[in-house]
């Protein structure tokens, strides 16, 4: 049986990543970061970036990472592209992905929303350096800023934030935050939420990938933030399937810049189904389809 290009570029992916750590004993993820660059491939984006994918999730299993330095799944990737496509209708946006790892969820979105122009925030080196080599591998231009996204910047603003955002304690003081916390250490995702707010334009989108338990858990920071700063238009919790614990679901939650109150629009919060169910899937977007029609129809 004849193999998909996908799977011819995912071998000779791993074929020369072998050949490097073998020869010159490196990490298996620089040599990921090198062989984006010497396998010239043929393909569709999809089949390179599934390609490029499982080729990141063979080394990883090899070289284990900490969890924030995961990709984000394909499923969530796609969700996040279909509300994207239904805000940008078709527009030409430009489209920031903070604490863009390796550049693979906003690849994603690429994949199924052709009209954003993208742009990534990575302060990790070595994940930056993957992400400048998948826009190589994958011909898709995007400018990424090697810094970190918490700090003051120079970032040009855009039309819409992104972001699979790492879960845990900023150990630096969080100056001129209104997510930040009085006393103690400040939970960095909520930081990386505001400072993607503060990068997009007035009336602008922040569509992140959050923990689950976010407006419920030490909540009164984030909560003073969207009642004055920002209007929580979506929270929809992720299938606890695709999670280990219960403790470690997330949610997308969608917000746009500027506090101003739904009018006769309630805010869309609710729990997205397991994404085998086609069915139940399908009836999801058809609501979520409907939810941004009455929105946009009172904008």
């Amino acid at each position: 049986m004849a193999k998909t290009t996908m799977e011819q570029v995912y071998e000779e992916l791993n074929t020369r990543i072998n050949e490097i750590v073998k020869k010159d004993e490196k990490p298996r993820l620089e040599a990921l970061a090198e062989s984006l660059l010497q396998v010239h491939a043929a393909g569709s984006l999809s089949d390179l970036r599934k390609a490029f994918q499982f080729s990141y999730l063979n080394q990883v299993k090899e070289e284990p990472v900490q969890s924030n330095h995961q990709l984000t799944p394909d499923a969530i990737g796609y969700l996040v592209a279909h509300i994207i496509d239904l805000f940008t209708a078709g527009k030409e946006t430009e489209l920031l992905d903070i604490g863009s790892g390796t550049g693979h969820l906003a690849m994603t979105v690429k994949e199924m929303v052709d009209n954003v122009n993208l742009s990534g925030v990575e302060v990790d080196p070595a994940l930056a350096e993957i992400n400048a080599n998948l826009c190589e591998f994958l011909k898709v231009p995007m400018y990424i800023h090697p810094q970190n996204v918490i700090e003051p910047s120079r970032i040009p603003s855009g039309d819409i934030a992104i972001g699979d955002l790492p879960v845990g304690y900023y150990p630096l003081p969080a100056a001129n935050y209104k997510t930040a916390f009085e006393e103690g250490q400040s939970y960095a995702h909520l930081l990386m939420l505001e400072a993607g707010m503060n990068l997009v334009k007035n009336d602008g989108l922040g569509v992140f990938i959050v923990p689950s338990n976010m407006l419920e858990e030490n909540n009164d920071t984030i909560k003073k933030y969207i009642s004055e700063d920002a209007t929580l238009l979506m929270f929809l919790n992720l299938p606890a399937t695709i999670f280990k614990t219960e403790k470690q679901r997330k949610s997308i939650i969608v917000l746009k810049k500027g506090f101003s109150p739904l009018i006769n629009n309630e805010v869309l919060i609710g729990d997205v189904p397991d994404f085998k169910n086609a069915a139940k899937m399908q009836e999801f977007l058809r609501q979520l389809n409907d939810w941004y029609e009455q929105y946009s129809g009172k904008q």
